[in-house]
């Protein structure tokens, strides 16, 4: 494709157009000697982003995990930078496992004079739903430089934001800032910000409708799954833009936010307990209606 723009340019290319009142035989050749470069410069914006996203691809180890009867696979960056943020991801079981009780361990650590976060993505994608993670309680305070993550995320649709949803913690390297964001992607600006008590087992949730979704956050009172819980933030996220399902996948990660290392130096570990998911099985059948708009002099006779 590129070469073909390339010859383009280089060469023009000629089409006739029949004048009016001459005879048929007769024809007047237009020479074109410019392919418009938005053309040219989306291909190869396209081409560059089709590359990074391959890249990023790659750094998922063919090993999965088993994680709430669901399979994960596993980020391993092979000592090379790669983001979030600019880090470095190890695989390795010393930041990666499972445990005894069926708990995903992610471990942010330190070795060989490198800082190593962490991160899992599930292996396949389920669609519209309900999406609950639990998080037991830190075991130290949230350094303000250090990123977990519960998200979706597709890695092939750059056109849509990679229709990333988001629940994160962290105070984004500020000691005074609130530590818990709701945000759908490319809205940073416009998140859903609030404080969270880490130090208490904590659920957390988004559901995704075609025009909805919803998240909200609790605090757990108990280990079992019939314990009592606590709402204490919930937001309710409308769009004019339907929602589409694909080949979006759940992830979990802990890493560093502009920084090479955290501000307290520590190796930080985080546990999820579980994750559930309950699926919408009608909404992909659903008809999307259009959004009907109030008139001003009806809105303002309400």
């Amino acid at each position: 494709m590129i070469f073909f723009s390339t010859f383009l340019l280089q060469q023009g290319f000629t089409f006739t157009k029949e004048k009016s009142g001459i005879d048929l035989g007769e024809k007047k050749r237009i020479r074109l000697f410019c392919v418009p470069f938005f053309l040219i410069l989306t291909m190869i914006v396209h081409m560059v982003s089709t590359q990074a996203v391959l890249a990023e691809m790659n750094f998922y180890i063919s090993d999965t995990l088993d994680f709430s009867g669901y399979k994960w696979l596993v980020k391993e960056s092979f000592d090379k930078h790669t983001g979030p943020g600019r880090n470095y991801f190890s695989g390795s079981k010393e930041n990666v496992w499972i445990d005894e009780d069926g708990r995903l361990h992610l471990k942010l650590k330190y070795k060989n004079d490198r800082w190593y976060c962490s991160e899992v993505r599930m292996l396949n994608s389920l669609g519209y739903g309900k999406y609950i993670f639990y998080i037991d309680q830190l075991p130290q305070a949230l350094d303000k430089d250090v990123v977990i993550g519960l998200f979706m995320y597709d890695h092939s649709d750059t056109s849509n934001f990679h229709k990333e949803i988001d629940i994160e913690f962290s105070k984004w390297g500020k000691d005074t800032a609130l530590n818990t964001q709701y945000v759908i992607q490319p809205f940073e600006e416009k998140a859903f910000r609030f404080d969270t008590d880490l130090r208490r087992a904590t659920r957390h949730e988004f559901s995704v409708r075609k025009r909805k979704i919803n998240f909200n956050s609790r605090y757990e009172h108990g280990i079992n799954p019939d314990s009592i819980s606590l709402k204490y933030q919930e937001w309710k996220y409308r769009s004019d833009q339907v929602y589409k399902t694909s080949d979006e996948k759940v992830s979990i990660n802990v890493w560093l936010y502009k920084a090479s290392e955290p501000s307290n130096l520590k190796e930080m570990e985080v546990i999820i307990s579980r994750f559930e998911f309950t699926p919408y099985k009608m909404e992909r059948i659903i008809p999307v209606l259009p959004r009907v708009k109030k008139s001003k002099a009806k809105e303002q006779g309400n």
